[in-house]
């Protein structure tokens, strides 16, 4: 008899512990599974991957590498000289719209939208209003179509 009831404590200790442990298991909001997706580095896909205001303009930015972290930040290199303000050399997102996980702000006050994410491709697009950077005609409509290797 007491060893039935000792087993039957183990066996309700046994439950307990699991069924505390599988309710704390949430499901990533889209938002986390957008992070995720993007913490990588990034470089120029091959082709037409830097597009300003409908031109291609790929051959400037072909040195041109973003890397996003899990913490939501990022830091570049390869930036053209006096392109600083379209990609600075690091910064911080966020989401502004809870409901819209393809829509990031840079810490700049850039909007940015994701419009194709997968393990091997992201295109970024945005405008740049440009506020007195060291390049003449920064100002416009830009779309960054970016290749990772894994």
């Amino acid at each position: 008899m007491r060893r039935l009831n000792l087993k039957y404590i183990v066996l309700c200790l046994v439950l307990a512990v699991w069924s505390c442990n599988s309710g704390s298991d949430k499901e990533p909001t889209e938002q986390e599974l957008v992070v995720k997706a993007l913490t990588k580095t990034w470089g120029i896909a091959p082709g037409r991957s830097v597009v300003f205001q409908g031109l291609d303009a790929s051959v400037f930015w072909a040195d041109f590498e973003l890397s996003f972290t899990d913490r939501r930040s990022f830091t570049v290199s390869g930036v053209p000289s006096g392109y600083d303000d379209v990609w600075p050399a690091s910064g911080t997102f966020t989401f502004p719209d809870p409901k819209d996980p393809n829509l990031i702000e840079r810490n700049d006050g850039v909007f940015i939208r994701i419009e194709i994410i997968s393990e091997t491709r992201v295109e970024l697009v945005f405008e740049l209003n440009d506020t007195g950077g060291s390049a003449f005609g920064t100002s416009g409509n830009y779309r960054f179509m970016l290749a990772s290797g894994s």
